[in-house]
């Protein structure tokens, strides 16, 4: 065997085992990528459950049931009006915001005949999180 056959022959063992270990990472990426949005599905699912119970049981005394024409709350959260950073804010420390001359916290008091009440729920941030995620979809 000569020398440039022998060359040859490791440039193609190089390219073989190169294009096979691309191959075989693309298929762990697809694979990876699909159990990432299955995940993301049920987590997506779990969010709304828990979303709605918070609702339900804390914001359906004064806010409109989900779907109904005069929800503020919803309709500004579906059409991206305010972040959920906001929306956390807004729901335990409204008062604070007020206070601090927050602009969209201004807004919605004067959008409500600047009603008395003032949000001060105890909500973490997953659960806040979680009744934003149930009102989004």
């Amino acid at each position: 065997m000569n020398k440039v056959s022998c060359i040859c022959e490791i440039k193609i063992l190089i390219f073989v085992s190169f294009f096979c270990l691309i191959s075989c990472n693309k298929k762990e990426i697809q694979k990876n990528e699909f159990y990432e949005k299955l995940a993301m599905q049920k987590k997506e699912i779990l969010l709304e459950g828990i979303g709605k119970k918070y609702f339900e049981k804390n914001c359906l005394g004064c806010h409109a049931n989900k779907g109904a024409k005069d929800n503020f709350l919803e309709y500004s959260i579906k059409n991206q009006k305010y972040r959920v950073d906001f929306f956390r804010d807004y729901i335990t420390k409204q008062d604070s915001l007020l206070r601090n001359g927050n602009k969209d916290a201004l807004a919605i008091k004067e959008w409500s005949n600047y009603n008395s009440y003032f949000h001060s729920f105890v909500f973490n941030k997953s659960e806040a999180e979680a009744i934003f995620y149930y009102l989004k979809k």
